[in-house]
């Protein structure tokens, strides 16, 4: 039966509204109140009446240092049940706790959502410091060596489609330049492995490889995440080997 029950249009608009600022999450990482009035045309307070609920039920959180918006911890948590299911994660969790302990350091799976890259599984390493495991996490594709190893598996075409707004800043390594971004995209085709040398977090530094199924389908990257002070380009070429075995041997699990 068709529900008759009658629903103020005020409420209705309520739920409209925070839904936008959920779905424009997907294709950002984090914003600032001022920007999301601007970007979905509501006023100040409104604004800050949807982010105050939608805060204190957990699906979004505030940097209180950068005065900036995210997801919280029960958005995050529907994206990971989400994708709970997916071929990949299942497969990858052998892999990713095998890395972690073989290399000390943590692993993550990505995949590829617009411009963005998220981590859908994650193992922490095993130095005792070490890079957190960010399951859940959405970060620039561009600004990372996950979303850099899917992103040079594209053809040139779509990725002047996904950039075609630019390449956001991030810290003062990330590359925001077209040329620049070119530059790096050929460089990781010719050796096979992306990195991120303070791209995304100053005091991180990654790098990583695609993994491509039988069918030559682009599924996912595999990356290593350590700090900076612990990443050369000797010890990327030392691991690299390892990392595109272990990318390799959970592809050939991939139908």
């Amino acid at each position: 039966m068709r529900d008759t029950t009658p629903h103020p249009e005020g409420q209705l608009q309520s739920v409209q509204n925070a839904l936008r600022i959920l779905r424009l999450l997907r294709r950002q990482p984090s914003f600032k109140a001022a920007a999301l009035g601007e970007e979905l045309g509501l006023g100040r307070s409104t604004v800050h009446r949807l982010l105050a609920t939608l805060e204190s039920e957990g699906f979004v959180q505030r940097d209180r240092v950068q005065h900036k918006y995210g997801a919280g911890r029960e958005l995050i948590a529907i994206g990971i049940a989400a994708v709970g299911d997916l071929d990949v994660r299942r497969k990858a969790r052998s892999y990713l706790d095998g890395l972690a302990a073989s290399t000390g350091e943590t692993t993550h799976l990505f995949i590829l959502e617009g411009a963005n890259t998220r981590i859908i599984d994650s193992a922490e390493g095993t130095h005792t410091v070490r890079v957190a495991a960010d399951t859940g996490l959405l970060a620039p594709a561009h600004a990372c060596a996950g979303g850099k190893a899917l992103l040079a598996a594209l053809p040139p075409g779509e990725l002047h489609e996904l950039f075609k707004r630019g390449l956001p800043h991030v810290t003062s390594e990330t590359i925001t330049t077209w040329e620049a971004f070119e530059e790096e995209i050929d460089a990781i085709r010719s050796r096979g492995y992306a990195v991120n040398d303070g791209e995304f977090n100053e005091a991180v530094a990654g790098m990583a490889v695609p993994v491509v199924d039988r069918a030559r389908r682009l599924v996912a990257s595999l990356a290593l995440a350590m700090p900076r002070q612990r990443f050369s380009e000797v010890r990327a070429r030392e691991l690299a080997s390892e990392l595109r075995t272990q990318a390799r041997l959970l592809a050939d699990t991939l139908i």
